[in-house]
């Protein structure tokens, strides 16, 4: 049982580690946040107009048919958006200086159609959770005619929560699949597999490193809470009646952004990072802890995606 107990302790280091260089990284390299805030500019746009202007057409069909095809938008941008960060990676770990225009370049002409189906099942997976947190949720009032700041900020930031355990269940459930998706998509770009091939080198390595996955997925959820704490005072004054002038919720809008912008990146980074480590792993015999192999650093001298080529593997 000590044994055991060590086995895990080690595993959860492992997964700690992974969200901690995540976290060091960014301060050094800003730019990788660059792609994923530009997607949230969009999604957010997207949020809002289905949000408030919308109108869902007679056919119950179509109308479900315009919802998936909106969040497919969503999960395709973000995707593109994480490819891109990812194409950034390849570029320092195969010993390269990171040029924006070679990732955008890598993004839209080689793993553009890979991950197409990537963001289609994503988007499949996200349209059953909205329906069944809409069957499940109670009955909201007639949306403004005429949104405000204040609408925009509080839609934005899910200031409504989770109504019930059970949609507690599905936000849960839907961050896991989210960063399963983050952990395949690696195998698309560094590896030029192909998106069910993606899916099942992804579900492999979930199966090998369960508990740093569970790790980086805990912290990073963590991590969100904790940076959308500021905001809950302005959230509750809100409810009682409190009136913000409309800077405010500028200010909350713009946090609102570099929240989700900083939590995509963090789960996104730590899975790529577990891929990484992974592969240093595989290429060493794959047995063992992770921590049996050095792990990964993007900004030392050792470069693993040109030492270790994942087409080899």
């Amino acid at each position: 049982m000590t044994t055991l107990k060590r086995m895990a302790k080690t595993k959860l280091s492992e997964g700690w580690h992974l969200f901690i260089d995540s976290v060091k990284f960014l301060f050094e390299k800003p730019i990788f946040l660059l792609p994923i805030f530009c997607s949230w500019i969009v999604v957010a746009a997207v949020v809002l107009y289905l949000a408030y202007y919308f109108e869902f057409p007679e056919s119950v069909l179509i109308g479900l048919g315009y919802v998936y095809g909106f969040l497919f938008f969503m999960t395709f941008i973000i995707s593109i958006a994480n490819v891109i960060m990812l194409e950034f990676m390849q570029q320092m770990e195969s010993g390269e200086t990171i040029s924006f225009a070679k990732a955008l370049k890598e993004a839209f002409l080689v793993d553009f159609l890979k991950v197409i189906p990537v963001a289609a099942i994503w988007a499949a997976v996200w349209f059953v959770v909205l329906i069944l947190k809409a069957l499940t949720s109670k009955k909201k009032g007639k949306r403004p005619s005429e949104p405000s700041l204040r609408d925009a900020a509080r839609t934005l930031g899910g200031a409504e929560g989770p109504s019930s355990f059970f949609n507690l269940g599905l936000k849960m459930f839907e961050k896991a699949i989210r960063m399963f998706i983050f952990l395949a998509l690696p195998a698309i770009t560094w590896d030029n597999k192909g998106p069910f091939s993606a899916f099942r080198k992804a579900f492999s390595i979930m199966k090998q490193h369960p508990l740093q996955f569970l790790t980086t997925y805990t912290l990073t959820g963590a991590a969100a809470f904790l940076m959308a704490l500021p905001l809950l005072p302005i959230f509750l004054l809100d409810e009682i009646g409190y009136v913000f002038p409309d800077a405010v919720w500028v200010i909350v809008i713009i946090y609102e952004g570099v929240i989700w912008t900083l939590g995509i990146y963090l789960e996104q980074m730590s899975v790529g990072l577990l891929y990484l480590w992974h592969l240093k792993w595989v290429h060493h015999g794959g047995s063992g802890d992770l921590s049996s192999v050095p792990k990964p650093h993007l900004l030392d001298t050792v470069h693993e995606l040109r030492e270790y080529p994942p087409s080899q593997q």
